[in-house]
């Protein structure tokens, strides 16, 4: 899932059905706040006239993924939103035993935890664990980053064979737009031998100056898709803490996915 200005970016084109991308901003936007809204807050977050977003969260209220609440005069989602994706992986994107593994490593790290997966020439993050107190503001469900500059792409693309990954920056190059700079193709396979070798890899101000990530891979088993888990925090307390964080990666994985194995055997 992008954020509300991702989508409100892309949305602009011809290529994306309006009344669409509408939909999926408002959607998006509950799951940003999670709280009950009004018209005008939806209104004026993503810039719709008033009269269309009155008459968007009505549909929705009739369709059954939203409520409203007339004394409150505000609108909020049903049971059904959450349902949708539910039956795709229950301990992906439910509160199984793979978000109470980020919870916990954010937990015991004090930091900002994510989970990205490869969502087309990007990484794109899927569960994000942020702490009341972090920094961290940058990172959000939906956030996606390229797979060339950033430590969750690199940690995803360690997974793949140097040919899979010459091949795909080669396509990444030859389509990216005018004022973004090439992957050094030769540069970033070469070094993916010592990503595979350390297990994680530590990134800082690649995307967000300031900020840095420590990424490493999520076991292949778990799903047909490829999986890395980040912990992000300020550049300095990164590469103060990296054997630190390190360790309590490993362990939480370990630990909770073992869990995860017995409870399929005696399921």
């Amino acid at each position: 899932m992008e954020t509300t200005q991702q989508i409100s970016a892309k949305s602009g084109g011809d290529h994306i059905v309006k009344s669409v991308a509408r939909t999926c901003q408002t959607l998006v936007y509950f799951d940003e706040v999670r709280r009950p809204l009004s018209v005008v807050e939806v209104s004026k977050e993503l810039g719709y006239p008033q009269s269309s977003t009155s008459a968007l969260l009505k549909s929705l209220v009739k369709l059954g993924f939203l409520t409203h609440d007339a004394r409150k005069k505000s609108y909020f989602p049903t049971e059904r939103v959450p349902l949708l994706g539910s039956w795709m992986n229950p301990d992906l994107f439910g509160e199984g035993t793979i978000h109470r593994l980020l919870k916990k490593i954010s937990e015991r790290t004090q930091h900002v935890v994510v989970l990205a997966t490869k969502n087309g020439d990007e990484a794109e993050y899927v569960q994000v664990i942020l702490p009341k107190d972090s920094p961290i503001h940058h990172i959000s469900l939906g956030t996606r980053r390229p797979l060339g500059n950033s430590g969750v792409g690199r940690v995803l693309m360690s997974r793949f064979s140097d040919d899979e990954v010459r091949s795909l920056f080669r396509k990444i190059n030859a389509y990216r737009a005018p004022d973004k700079p090439a992957v050094d193709v030769k540069a970033f396979v070469a070094s993916l031998a010592e990503t595979r070798a350390k297990g994680y890899y530590l990134s800082t101000d690649q995307v967000v100056q300031g900020s840095g990530l420590i990424s490493m891979p999520f076991p292949n088993h778990l799903s047909s898709r490829l999986f890395a888990v980040g912990v992000g925090a300020p550049t300095d307390v990164i590469l103060r803490s990296e054997a630190e964080i390190v360790g309590i990666m490993r362990e939480e994985i370990v630990r909770n996915l073992k869990k995860m194995d017995q409870q399929s055997l005696t399921s």
